[in-house]
């Protein structure tokens, strides 16, 4: 009968359990509020302001009902096209629905710059809606690289 030398043991353990800790998923625990907080903290945000859910269904048409989470701050600047929108939506099947809604404000917020604020039309003219799982997001900003790293980083 062959015995494992004990220490041959342990290395065979610690092995297994590093290699098995690498192929775990990342936690992703950060709330939306903590991506939006490290994002004010590390980028400078003008005028931001977050809208509540009255606004948010009556100016743009999203039931918040059907996210489990979400922030949507806007600049209070009129002269600003700055916008930050992150959402956990419950159900994935309705991606498509919120992609659609966060399209219509990129075009209504071109709309609004183009004749306006030549500058902000061009920072709302490369904004993208994106998505990755649950998540959905808009970025409007001079920023937005980093504050799509942030994000990423983040969540995922």
């Amino acid at each position: 009968m062959h015995i494992f030398n004990p220490i041959k043991r342990m290395a065979v353990l610690i092995a297994v359990t590093l290699f098995c800790a690498g192929c775990a998923e990342k936690d992703t625990s950060k709330s939306i509020n903590d991506v939006y907080q490290e994002i004010a903290e590390t980028v400078s945000l003008k005028s931001p302001q977050c809208m509540d859910e009255d606004f948010i269904l009556n100016y743009y048409g999203i039931d918040v009902s059907a996210l489990e989470e979400y922030v949507f701050s806007i600049s209070e600047d009129a002269a600003q096209a700055e916008t930050v929108i992150i959402m956990k939506v419950k159900n994935t099947e309705d991606l498509k629905e919120f992609t659609d809604c966060l399209q219509t404000i990129v075009e209504d917020k071109k709309s609004e710059m183009e004749n306006y604020i030549p500058e902000q039309f061009q920072i709302v003219a490369q904004s993208k809606v994106q998505t990755k799982g649950y998540y959905i997001w808009l970025i409007i900003s001079d920023s937005a690289d980093d504050i799509t790293d942030i994000i990423e980083n983040a969540l995922f």
